[in-house]
């Protein structure tokens, strides 16, 4: 069994490698997937894991296609409850265009910074998809830190003063929706790795 993750991201690629700590054998994979609109984030991340797969598959060497393969795709929104829960998945869109400073001044006009972020890992096997999720309370603040990982500098998790990117690994590890997501997502990795040896 082959596990993938999708990213050309080198910050997600190393966040993941410190998350699974050795325990499983990823391969990093990068290909421009396509995202169909739509405000439903599991959705959305579910297409492109099944995108990945039939990519990889087609990819593939005549004994290669009969090895199983995880895909696995992942995905963030940040819900600002000031626009009705906007941007959510479009938020790169939204960085694109406003910018850190850009959203933190619309919270701050509209006199409403909370928000929360979701982070969704999808993975699929060619027969089956899983989706699992995280969700962290929070508000927008700063920016604060470094902005080299997409909206890290402006969300702040609820019960801390400091946005992500002013947090160290560990520190972030307690609130962030990817962890959560994460935790979920090895759990399962590793029960299928267990059905693979019997």
């Amino acid at each position: 069994m082959d596990i993938f993750l999708i990213t050309g991201n080198q910050n997600k690629r190393r966040e993941f490698q410190k998350l699974m700590d050795n325990e499983l054998d990823v391969h990093f994979i990068d290909i421009d997937l396509m995202e169909p609109q739509s405000d439903d984030i599991v959705s959305i991340n579910e297409f492109k894991a099944k995108r990945a797969h039939e990519i990889l598959r087609n990819q593939s060497g005549p004994d290669e296609k009969l090895k199983r393969k995880l895909v696995i795709t992942d995905d963030t929104g940040l819900y600002m409850d000031c626009l009705n829960s906007f941007p959510g998945p479009y938020i790169k869109w939204m960085m694109k265009n406003v910018g850190s400073k850009g959203i933190v001044d619309i919270a701050s006009k509209l006199q409403n910074d909370k928000c929360h972020a979701i982070c969704v890992y999808s993975v699929y096997d060619g027969k089956q998809i899983y989706s699992f999720k995280g969700v962290t309370q929070g508000r927008i603040m700063g920016p604060c830190g470094s902005n080299d990982f997409g909206w890290d500098n402006i969300f702040s998790p609820e019960n801390s003063n400091k946005t992500f990117s002013e947090m160290s690994f560990d520190e972030k590890k307690n609130f962030s929706p990817r962890f959560k997501a994460f935790v979920q997502l090895k759990a399962f990795l590793l029960q299928e790795l267990k059905k693979q040896k019997i």
